[in-house]
Parts: C-alpha cells; structure tokens; sequence
C-alpha cells in the first residue's frame, strides 16, 4: 500500500514537471530599431519590453519586421504585458538580452506557462 502512494506520488510529480516544462508556443524575430521605442515614443531599454513591443507592432499594428513570425500567445494586449516578466524568470543567455538592447539580432523565442527562453536564430 505504501510502494502504490508513493509510487502515484511520483507520477503526479513527474507529470507536473513535464507540463511546466512543454513549450506552449515558439517564434522567432528580428528585433529593429523600431522594436525599441515604445508605442507613445518614449524608448525602450529593457530585453522584456523590447520584445512586448515586437509582439505589439506585429499583432496591434500590422507591423511586422522582415523575418517575424507570427505566434498565438501574445494576440491581446494583456498577454503581451507578461513579457517582461516571462524574460526575467526565464534562462536566456544574459549576452542575448544584451543584443536585444543594443543591436538588431535575430532571436528565437520559447514561451512556457511561467518563463521564456531567448536565443540567436542563426
């Protein structure tokens, strides 16, 4: 009796690990300068924002750079307010966010329910 608690114990362990960990959306993105100012002009000087503004000028105002993808997550206004949290708890390579701040990479994204992860699309 106890092996057979412990053992469900472990499989619903198991499987709430595998759904925080499943990839709820992808894209990838070319960050522009026009990426990096805010919708009212003010500029922009963090990864998280850059990024929500890159989401805004694809889904808001048909604005897409050369080489965005589009992606279903962040289609309202309240989905893409999360992304500068999503980037803060997610584990992107801190030269990645660099180069969304001060050059035009193109980067990948994985959106999971809690984070996202950032890379150069290469």
């Amino acid at each position: 009796m106890l092996c057979a608690i412990a053992l469900a114990s472990l499989g619903s362990s198991v499987s709430s690990t595998s759904a925080q960990t499943a990839i709820d959306d992808s894209y990838c993105t070319q960050i522009s300068e026009r990426d990096k100012q805010a919708s009212d002009g003010y500029p922009l000087t963090d990864a998280g924002s850059i990024l929500r503004q890159d989401r805004a000028n694809l889904h808001r105002y048909g604005r897409p750079d050369r080489g965005d993808d589009g992606d279903f997550t962040f289609v309202s206004q309240n989905a893409r307010a999360q992304i500068p949290q999503l980037v803060t708890n997610g584990n992107s390579d801190p030269a990645v966010l660099d180069e969304i701040v001060y050059g035009t990479p193109s980067v990948c994204v994985n959106v999971y329910r809690n984070h996202m992860d950032v890379w150069f699309r290469y």
